[in-house]
C-alpha cells in the first residue's frame, strides 16, 4: 500500500472515531436513513430498467427502513439484551453447579466475573439502551482515534 493511501485510511478512521464521539446514538439514525435512501434509488434505477419485482422490494425496505429505522434497532437491542441475559444466566448456573472445593476467593471471583459481567450488560441494555449504545460509540471513538492516529505515525515514519 502507498504512503498516500495509509495516511488517507489513517484520516478516514480518526475521523470515523470523531464522528462515533460526536454523534454516538445519532450515527444510527443517520446510517439508517442513508442506507433507506440508497435502497430507494436503487428501487428507483431498478424501475427505470423495466424490473418491477427487485424495484417494488427495494422501495418499500427503503421506505419503511426510513421511516422505522431506529425501532428495528431498538428491536435488534432488546433481542440482543434478551440473548446476553439468557447466555450469563447458563454460563452462572455452569459455573455453580461444576463448582470445585478448596478454591481460593480470588479464582472464585474470577469464575463467576464473566458471567456476571455479561448479565449486567445484558440488563443496562435491557433497560437503558441509549445510554449502553452511547457508552459503545465513545468507547469506539476513542479506540478509532488511537487506532488511526499509530496508523498515522505509522505511516509518517515510513520510508
Amino acid at each position: 500500500m502507498k504512503k498516500a493511501e495509509k495516511i488517507l485510511i489513517a484520516a478516514l478512521t480518526v475521523l470515523m472515531g470523531v464522528l462515533f464521539l460526536v454523534l454516538k446514538s445519532n450515527l444510527i439514525s443517520i446510517l439508517m436513513t442513508v442506507a433507506g435512501v440508497c435502497l430507494i434509488v436503487l428501487g428507483i434505477v431498478d424501475l427505470i430498467g423495466k424490473r418491477i419485482p427487485p424495484a417494488v422490494v427495494k422501495l418499500v425496505v427503503g421506505a419503511v427502513i426510513i421511516a422505522f429505522g431506529w425501532l428495528l434497532t431498538a428491536a435488534v437491542l432488546y433481542i440482543v439484551a434478551a440473548a446476553l441475559l439468557i447466555c450469563g444466566i447458563l454460563m452462572l448456573y455452569e459455573k455453580i453447579k461444576c463448582k470445585k472445593k478448596g478454591e481460593t476467593l480470588l479464582r472464585t471471583l474470577l469464575d463467576y466475573a464473566v458471567p456476571v459481567g455479561v448479565i449486567l450488560i445484558g440488563v443496562v441494555l435491557l433497560f437503558n439502551q441509549t445510554g449502553a449504545v452511547n457508552f459503545v460509540f465513545i468507547i469506539s471513538g476513542i479506540f478509532a482515534i488511537l487506532d488511526g492516529a499509530i496508523m498515522l505515525f505509522n505511516a509518517l515514519i515510513e520510508d
